[in-house]
C-alpha cells in the first residue's frame, strides 16, 4: 500500500465516556482535533489528549469485526475489542502497569457521507486487576474540517 492509497482528513473529535459502577454514573467529555484515514477497509482515527500527567497520542483502528484502542505518551494503553469476546490488554501510567480485560457488548460505526461526519460507539465491561467490573460506553464523534 502506498501513501497515495491513504485518504487522510483533518477532523474535530468529541469523545464522550460514560462509566457506570453500581448505581453511580460518571460522564467525561473531551473535544480535540486529529485525523481520519483509511488503509484499505480499516478506519484509523488519531488525536491527542492532554491532562495533568502530559500528552497522549491516541489511535483507534476500526475493522468490521474488531476495534483496537492504542494510547502512547503520558499514558500507554493497548486494548482490543471484539463483540461478545473477553480480550486482554494493559494500561500503563506513571503509577505503574495494570492488566485490563474487556468484553464488548456493542461496537457500532456509522458514517454520513453528506455531512462528512461519523460516530464510533464502544460499549463494554471492564475488569481491571480483579476489581469490580464497570460498564463503559465510549462514543467518538468526528467531523471532517473544511
Amino acid at each position: 500500500m502506498t501513501l497515495h492509497d491513504i485518504d487522510k482528513h483533518a477532523i474535530k473529535v468529541t469523545l464522550q465516556t460514560k462509566i457506570k459502577h453500581g448505581s453511580e454514573t460518571e460522564t467525561y467529555e473531551l473535544v480535540t482535533f486529529g485525523t481520519k484515514m483509511y488503509k484499505g477497509a480499516d478506519l484509523y482515527l488519531q488525536y491527542k489528549e492532554e491532562n495533568e500527567t502530559g500528552q497522549t497520542q491516541t489511535t483507534i483502528k476500526h475493522k468490521p469485526d474488531e476495534t483496537i484502542l492504542l494510547r502512547n505518551g503520558a499514558i500507554k494503553m493497548r486494548q482490543l475489542f471484539r463483540l461478545q469476546e473477553a480480550t486482554n490488554g494493559h494500561y500503563e501510567s506513571i503509577y505503574g502497569r495494570l492488566g485490563l480485560r474487556t468484553t464488548a457488548k456493542k461496537i457500532h460505526h456509522q458514517w454520513d457521507e453528506q455531512a462528512k461526519q461519523g460516530k464510533l460507539v464502544l460499549k463494554y465491561t471492564l475488569h481491571m486487576q480483579g476489581s469490580e467490573p464497570g460498564q463503559y460506553e465510549m462514543t467518538i464523534s468526528y467531523k471532517e474540517e473544511a
